[in-house]
């Protein structure tokens, strides 16, 4: 079982929204509820949500009020979206297709495995506990954490250190500009692009970046 072909992968690192869980009904209902709250007059609608999902929560509301990442705005309503995704972080969101399958296959392999997402800390370990993903995982970090956000790869090397492995070991997988640039930055052994996530492969790093068709797609790295 642990005989791996020399080459094989010794950890994975995961984003989380649009990558291992379908959380965009959550973030568009969530950003509603703290629209709501803060008394503005719009809501926004699956697809309206969708291109803001992978930069952050301070990103969204900056993108979502047309202004500044610094504004009272902004924060104001950045930190009740925060507040407000703790209460309900997967009223709807569920694992993608073959994720849980793939990650007991890694786990039976005895790899293990982190994730880095720019959710809100709270939120993260909320959803992570409520869809029984936190278990597999050696580490979880978000921005809050202490750590530049991604593309920058501070979040990758902090857990490769915890996995005990290093990042040319290592492959990282996302469904975004950011993730890919984070791999890339790292200089993991190899970056996978999720095509069930939110945006699209950025055509510039095609050559780089191993598509994924399907998430268990991954398992077949191990056969490379």
């Amino acid at each position: 079982m642990h005989n791996e072909k020399r080459g094989a992968p010794k950890a994975f690192i995961f984003d989380l929204d649009g990558t291992l869980v379908d959380a965009l009904p959550d973030i568009q209902a969530n950003a509603n509820r703290a629209l709501k709250q803060l008394g503005y007059d719009f809501q926004l609608s699956l697809a309206e949500t969708q291109p803001h999902v992978g930069g952050g929560a301070q990103k969204l509301a900056s993108n979502v009020l047309g202004k500044p990442m610094e504004h009272p705005d902004t924060m104001a309503l950045y930190h009740a979206f925060a507040d407000i995704y703790e209460q309900h972080p997967a009223d709807f969101g569920v694992p993608f297709p073959t994720v849980m399958e793939t990650l007991n296959a890694l786990r039976a392999r005895g790899i293990p495995m982190s994730v880095v997402t720019a959710k809100p800390a709270k939120a993260r370990v909320q959803v992570l506990d409520q869809l029984g993903l936190t278990p597999y995982l050696t580490l979880a970090l978000s921005p809050e954490d202490g750590f530049a956000k991604k593309p920058a790869p501070d979040m990758l090397f902090e857990c490769c250190r915890a996995m005990g492995v290093s990042p040319s070991e290592t492959v990282m997988v996302g469904d975004t500009r950011f993730d890919v640039e984070a791999g890339l930055n790292a200089k993991c052994m190899k970056v996978c692009f999720a095509e069930h996530g939110y945006q699209d492969m950025p055509a510039e790093y095609a050559d780089q970046v191993i598509s994924l068709p399907t998430f268990s797609a991954l398992l077949t790295l191990f056969d490379a």
